[in-house]
Formats: C-alpha cells, structure tokens, sequence
C-alpha cells in the first residue's frame, strides 16, 4: 500500500507521547514492505526554524534536503516532508495529497482543527482512516474542551476510525457515533529492554508535569517527602509558573527531555501518572513497566488499560471543566479539583521503603510488560488498512444515503467551538504531540 500519514505536528526530533507512537507505527508498516510518506510540519514556521530543524537533524547524523518550503529526510525507511518556512498547511498538504497519490491517508488528532483531514477527505481515490489518540481533541462527549457538530458531521466521513485504547473506542462510539475500532497504534522499539529498575535508584519520575497531568499531585508528594528525590520533565504542558513551582522545592530536579527515554529511566525508581484528564493511553506506563520500573497511575479514561492489570491504580477527581481563559502556552485552563493525596502517600511510601515489595512488583511489571509487546505488532493495524482500502470509500457510499446519525451531546455546559476556539485547541494539541523542541512559540495555523 501506498501510505499517507498526515501529521500537523513535529514527527523527528519530537518528544511527544503521540509523535513517538506515530513514528514507530509509520516504521513498522514501513518495514512490512508499504510505501511510506509522512508529511508533517515544525511547531513554529518561518526560516529560524527552518535552520534549527535541519541543524537539530543533523546532530542526530539524518541527511535532510530542502524542499521548497519544507524538509525532506528519510528516516529508518520512511520518507518524511516537514513544512518549516510557510504557514499554509491546507494548500501544502493537498499538494503532498495529489503528488502522492496515496492508497490510503491516514489523520490523527493532532489537527483537532480538520486542517489536514479535510483536503484527505476531498481526495479523489484514497481511504481516509483517523486515528484517535487523545478524547479532549474530539469535538463531543464529556471529555472534549469543547464540543462542535460541524467538527463532528467531518470526522463521520471517514473510511475508518481507530483508537489507541477499548476506552477511547467506546467514547467514539458512544459519543461520535463513529464506527471506531481499537488495534494497537502505540508500538513500542523493537528493544530488548534493559531491566533498569533499581530500589537504589534516585528519582521519582513525572514526565510532562502540568495542570490536566497532575502536577499538584507530584509537588505535593514531594512535599510529603522531603527525603526522597524526585525527578521533572517538563515537555508540552509545562508552563512558567509549573516551572517555578517545581524548582522552589529542593528536592525536586528538572531533567531535559531526551530522544532515548532510557536516559530518564535508568536513574528512576517509581514512574508517576497522576493524570487528571481522561488520558486515552500512556506509552510512558508501557515503556517503564517494559523496564521493571514501577508505576502510580491514575485511576482514569485508558489508563487502566495502560497498566495491563498491574498496581498501582490510585483514584483522583478528574477534571471536568475547561475555562474559556488560555494559560501563556494558549493551551485552555481546566478546573483543576483538590485531590485527596492519602493514596498516592500511601502507596508511594512503600515502594520507597520495603525493597522486597519494590523487587517483586518490579520483577512482576516487567514480566507482564514484556509479555504483551511480544504481541505488539502493526500487523493487526496493516490489515485494516487492507481492509479498508478493498472497500467502498464512506463519502462515495453515503452521497445518496441520509445524513449521519447525530452525535449525542454532551453535557450541559459544553461550549460550541467557535474559529477561535479551534486555532486554540490545534495550538494545545500540536504543543501535546509536538512537545519541547527547543523553539517554541505558538504555531501558525493560518491557511
């Protein structure tokens, strides 16, 4: 098959959860012998950017060409064009579409604002197939900041709809009315995975500490043990004020994000997830617990899935409302509820004392984790993608038939998306999967 991947975010270097699992995805279908092109963007347009994509390559030792106002690179097999210089995303990729000529398209949610799916949707013979990663990006349902029936009528045009987790299928389904599906799209390297879980080691580790992410649950754990390290690494969510709240406590560390995520995991005792929006997925639970890292995770959206049945799972009062207000990263403020930290203390506090507790539930994690990537492959994904290219398209099927099933609304105090609201929620969602390049500023996404 002929592949599309449309991703509106950084695809390499990238340090997002979603950049990661879409890389990985694009080289294994790649490696299965598809023809594979990604067309992708930087996270802010313009020549310094440009310059800083190509040098940031080329450290990595990635030969990189310019192509009118993009990069070209070929990356473990997978061809990639990244538009750097100009902001004009629709335009562009149409033009990827029609150069192309791909089998199948596949979109994803970071471009909540439809600014690649829609040219997918109006090219002539490819299957468009979205891939859903993150509910707060789906305009319906009790998880979205917002909710949009336009946004929603676009996303039942799709050939196909898949999911990273039973949860976020379900929520699609329910909410959406999307005939969506859940196969893994979250791969993990092709390791082996070096056991680095240690009762020695130093830090107690939270990626990406923000609001939503719960951040108020690391720094008060932090506070609750003044003897213990802890470790933060701040990528998409990170703001300002997070920062100076994390370094004003002397026990807590601020690492750089890193392209080999073991550099963080070797010096790291317990991995923290305390989540306080409905997460769909977390790679990171996987590649600790692949590591014999223990893990506390919330007790929300697809998390449980994330944690394959292994503890520990602690409750928490998840987020429920989103302000109108956006924080200096325009990403939209959520209401964040007091948490109840007696769980988290609880449980923390034993892995950090009894070493046979820790040994044994490391030893147990890293079995079970490693059990299931065995059985993490692209093949269920690739076939499909077969599946659907050797079907009718949707849009083709649905010319002569009633309009789509309305979705079912969500919850009273939901607001409509308005064009504002949109470039917000493609900034947040192209800062979540496009996290902490070292050049950030809000993107452009004009078209």
């Amino acid at each position: 098959m002929r592949i599309l991947l449309a991703h509106n975010s950084p695809y390499f270097p990238a340090f997002g959860g979603g950049d990661k699992s879409n890389r990985l995805l694009m080289e294994s279908l790649s490696a299965r012998g598809h023809h594979v092109l990604v067309a992708a963007r930087v996270d802010r347009f313009g020549a310094e950017a440009h310059r800083h994509l190509l040098a940031e390559l080329a450290a990595r030792g990635v030969p990189a060409t310019q192509d009118g106002a993009a990069v070209r690179f070929t990356l473990n097999g997978v061809e990639v064009h990244a538009l750097s210089i100009e902001p004009h995303v629709r335009v562009w990729f149409a033009s990827q579409i029609a150069a192309f000529d791909p089998d199948v398209i596949l979109t994803s949610t970071d471009d909540p604002a439809h600014l690649m799916l829609e040219p997918a949707l109006a090219a002539g013979r490819a299957r468009v197939v979205y891939m859903v990663r993150a509910t707060v990006a789906l305009p319906f349902g009790p998880d979205t900041g917002f909710a949009g029936a336009l946004k929603t009528a676009i996303l039942q045009r799709a050939d196909g709809v898949v999911t990273v987790s039973e949860y976020v299928a379900r929520y699609a389904r329910r909410w959406g009315r999307l005939d969506a599906v859940h196969v893994p799209i979250s791969l993990l390297e092709p390791g082996p995975f070096a056991h680095l879980g240690r009762f020695g080691n130093r830090f107690v580790t939270m990626v990406n500490p923000c609001a939503v992410k719960g951040i108020s649950i690391f720094l008060a754990l932090a506070r609750r043990f003044p003897s213990a390290e802890f470790a933060a690494v701040p990528t998409w969510g990170t703001t300002a004020a997070d920062l100076q709240a994390l370094r004003a406590l002397p026990n807590i560390s601020v690492l750089p994000p890193v392209d080999d995520i073991d550099r963080i995991l070797k010096i790291t005792r317990v991995v923290l997830v305390p989540s306080l929006w409905a997460e769909a997925r977390s790679r990171m639970i996987l590649e600790a617990m692949a590591r014999g890292i223990p893990v506390l995770a919330s007790d929300v959206g697809g998390l449980p899935e994330a944690m394959l049945g292994m503890d520990y799972l602690v409750p928490v009062r998840p987020v429920v409302h989103y302000q109108s207000a956006v924080d200096e990263l325009m990403v939209p403020a959520a209401q964040i509820p007091e948490q109840d930290i007696a769980p988290w203390q609880a449980v923390l506090e034993r892995l950090l004392s009894d070493r046979e507790h820790y040994e044994r539930l490391s030893a147990a994690v890293r079995d079970t984790a490693l059990a299931y990537t065995r059985s993490l492959t692209c093949q269920p994904f690739e076939a499909y993608l077969e599946k659907i290219v050797a079907s009718p398209k949707r849009r083709e099927a649905a010319t002569a038939a009633a309009p789509p099933e309305p979705a079912e609304s969500a919850p009273a105090g939901k607001p409509q998306l308005t064009p504002e609201k949109q470039r917000l929620m493609a900034l947040l969602l192209r800062r979540k999967h496009g996290a902490a390049s070292g050049h950030g500023g809000a993107p452009d996404v004009a078209d």
